[in-house]
């Protein structure tokens, strides 16, 4: 099941976003777990400057319980079926996922 945490705001429904959301679903669904939407435009204090939240082009996931496993088994499902433009970074505690043709792919965090 795909969950909103209640202070996630989409200023703008795309096919990007869309896309990364159908997915994340579609993992939630066959791995049986639930997959939580914590933030797409709302904002955050400790945001970096050059993301795309804000745009409606960026969405941070996160697994039922936070376990790594589950977490690294979404990122890696959603870098095998997204196409090239989407950026997907495990930070540790949450996947991010953001639509972005003029950047190169963003390290991956270790955590």
């Amino acid at each position: 099941m795909l969950r909103f945490k209640p202070s996630v705001r989409i200023r703008f429904v795309n096919q990007p976003l869309v896309g990364v959301l159908a997915l994340a679903a579609m993992w939630s669904l066959r791995a049986g777990v639930d997959v939580d939407v914590n933030s797409v435009d709302d904002p955050a204090p400790d945001r970096a400057p050059t993301t795309l939240h804000g745009d409606s082009l960026a969405v941070d996931l996160d697994t039922d319980g936070d376990r790594t496993a589950d977490l690294r088994s979404l990122a890696t499902f959603l870098r095998r079926t997204l196409e090239r433009p989407y950026d997907i970074v495990f930070e540790g505690d949450h996947v991010h996922v953001e639509w972005d043709v003029a950047r190169g792919a963003l390290p991956e965090i270790a955590g």
